[in-house]
C-alpha cells in the first residue's frame, strides 16, 4: 500500500460511523455540510496503519488485550527518530487518553487533605482537559495569554504568580487551540517557574508531528529542562491519534521517570482501565513504525491547506484576526469585527451549513472567536470558509 496524493483530495462521507463530528454536532445541517470543528482529520490514515487494522480483524476474534514492551518501543524509537529526544521504555505507560492521565492525577495521585488540588493553565485552552478538573472540585487557575490571534505569548509574571501554589500545570505543546510551538527558550523559562514551585507539569504533546516547514521546531519539554524531568515532575503525553487520524483507537504514551509511573498505573486500575482496545495497540505500532514518510507528505498537506486557508480568510473577512500557527492543522480566529456573541456564529453556521469550534469552548472570554480545523481536501476546505464568511458578512 502506497500514499498518493489521492488520499488527501479524496471525498469521504463520515455520515453514519457514529461520528461526533458529523453524526453530533452536523446533524441538523443537512447532507451539505462541511464540518471544520473536532480536531480530527478528513484524511484516510496511513496506508501502513489501515493494512494493520485490517489484519487484526480479519482474525475474526477480538477478545481482551495487553499492553507489551513493543508499544514502548515504538513510541520511543518514534520521538527519538522524529524529534530527537525520547525515554527509557521502562518510563511509556499506556493510557487510551491524555484527559484520563489528567483525571488519574487530579482524582487519585494529586489529592491533599488540606484543600483542593490546585490546577494552572494557560487560556484558551482545550476544554475536556478542564472539564475533568472542575468535575474533580479542583481549584483551577486560568491565566490569560497575550493576544492570542496573532502572537499568543505568555503573560510570564500571572504564570509565575499562578504557579506559586499550584500542584499541576497543564501544558499544551504545540498550543490548542492557538498553534503556537513554544521555543526552547520559553521552556526554558518555564522550567525556571517550575524550579520555584512544587507543581508537576502535564505536557501534552499529541500535536507535536505537526510542524510548519520552516518554521518553529518542536522540543519536549523534557528535553529542555533534563533535571525536571529525571525528578520526575513532568508528565509526558504522545499519541499517534492526531497524526494518523486514529483518535478513535485511543492509544496514549504517557511518559515519566520514577515512581510517579506506578502511582499513575495504580490509578489507572482504580479508574478501571485496562485491556486497550484491541486495534489501540497494532495501530499504534504500524504508525510508529512504519508512518515517516505518510507524516511527511501530510505535513506538506497541511501546511498547503494553512496557507490556502489563510489567504481565503483575508480576502472575505480582512478584519478578522487569524493566527498563523507554528503546528498543528488548526487556526484561531478573532471574529470581533463580525460576530457580537457566540448566538451569531451559531446562526451564521446554520446559514453556511458549516460547523466551526466556538471560542467559549476554549474559555469563557473568547465568545467571539471560533477555531478551524483546516484537514480536509482543500477544494471542501475552502468551500466551507467561503460558505461560514458569506453569512458571518450578512449578519
Amino acid at each position: 500500500m502506497t500514499t498518493t496524493d489521492e488520499d488527501f483530495s479524496r471525498h469521504l462521507s463520515r455520515w453514519g460511523t457514529h461520528s461526533a463530528k458529523w453524526d453530533l454536532l452536523a446533524k441538523d445541517l443537512g447532507e451539505n455540510a462541511i464540518a471544520l470543528s473536532v480536531a480530527d482529520m478528513e484524511f484516510v490514515s496511513c496506508p501502513e496503519v489501515r493494512e494493520a487494522i485490517a489484519d487484526a480483524a480479519a482474525l475474526g476474534a477480538y477478545g481482551y488485550t495487553e499492553v507489551f514492551d513493543d508499544f514502548a518501543e515504538a513510541a520511543t524509537a518514534w520521538m527519538t527518530r522524529r524529534h530527537g529526544w525520547s525515554c527509557e521504555v521502562e518510563d511509556v505507560h499506556f493510557f487510551p487518553r491524555v484527559v484520563q492521565c489528567v483525571a488519574a492525577l487530579v482524582d487519585h495521585v494529586l489529592p491533599r487533605d488540606d484543600r483542593p488540588v490546585r490546577v494552572v493553565t494557560l487560556d484558551p485552552a482545550y476544554s475536556p482537559l478542564l472539564e475533568v478538573c472542575e468535575r474533580a472540585g479542583t481549584d483551577l487557575v486560568r491565566v490569560p495569554m497575550r493576544d492570542t490571534a496573532a502572537s499568543a505569548s505568555i503573560d510570564w509574571e500571572a504564570l509565575e504568580e499562578a504557579l506559586a501554589d499550584a500542584d499541576l500545570l497543564l501544558w499544551t505543546n504545540p498550543h490548542n487551540p492557538t498553534g503556537r510551538i513554544w521555543s526552547a527558550d520559553e521552556q526554558r523559562r518555564l522550567a525556571e517557574l517550575l524550579r520555584e514551585c512544587r507543581a508537576l507539569v502535564l505536557s501534552d504533546d499529541i500535536h507535536c508531528d505537526f510542524e510548519r516547514p520552516g518554521g518553529q521546531r518542536y522540543s519536549a519539554l523534557a528535553r529542555v529542562a533534563k533535571d525536571l524531568w529525571m525528578s520526575g515532575r513532568i508528565v509526558h503525553c504522545a499519541s499517534p491519534g492526531k497524526t494518523f487520524n486514529i483518535a478513535g483507537l485511543e492509544a496514549t504514551a504517557i511518559c515519566v521517570h520514577g515512581p510517579l509511573g506506578a502511582e499513575l498505573e495504580a490509578a489507572k486500575r482504580r479508574m478501571g482501565l485496562h485491556n486497550p482496545n484491541y486495534f489501540a495497540i497494532p495501530a499504534a505500532i504500524a504508525a510508529w513504525t512504519k508512518g515517516d514518510a505518510w507524516v511527511d507528505a501530510l505535513a506538506k498537506e497541511i501546511d498547503a491547506n494553512l496557507e490556502a486557508a489563510r489567504s481565503l480568510l483575508a480576502r472575505l473577512l480582512p478584519e478578522a484576526r487569524v493566527s498563523d500557527p507554528d503546528g498543528t492543522y488548526l487556526l484561531w480566529i478573532d471574529a470581533s469585527a463580525y460576530i457580537g456573541s457566540e448566538a451569531d456564529l451559531v446562526r451564521a453556521e446554520r446559514a453556511a451549513s458549516v460547523t466551526v469550534s466556538p471560542g467559549p469552548d476554549f474559555g469563557p472570554a473568547y465568545d467571539r472567536f471560533f477555531r478551524i480545523n483546516t484537514a480536509l481536501p482543500r477544494q471542501e476546505l475552502l468551500e466551507g470558509i467561503t460558505r461560514l464568511a458569506g453569512a458571518l458578512t450578512r449578519n
